[in-house]
């Protein structure tokens, strides 16, 4: 494997966190869809999760943004921001307008 391919600390974090994201909105849509066909339980598995990635990263990154500088901020969600400077579109339309 070159080394090219190698993981920063950051993006192991942001995986490591999408993937808790991930289980735990698989978790809550499967749960809430008891008693559904597939298609629904499937698609409010997803909806849970889209949830969850809009409240644990891009709120913080919302929050960071009208109170201070996400740039001057510490922590987990506060790296990963910095680290990618690229937020989800609907933060980024937000910002820009």
């Amino acid at each position: 494997m070159e080394a090219g391919w190698e993981l920063g600390a950051a993006a192991g974090r942001s995986l490591g966190l999408c993937a808790a994201l991930l289980a735990a909105g698989c978790a809550l849509g499967l749960r809430l869809g008891r008693g559904r066909g597939a298609a629904d339980r499937g698609a409010l598995a997803w909806l849970c999760y889209d949830a969850l990635v809009h409240l644990v990263l891009e709120g913080p990154f919302v929050y960071l943004s009208l109170v201070g500088n996400v740039a001057d901020s510490e922590g987990l969600i506060a790296s990963l921001c910095i680290s990618y400077r690229s937020p989800c579109a609907c933060v980024n339309y937000m910002v820009t307008g």
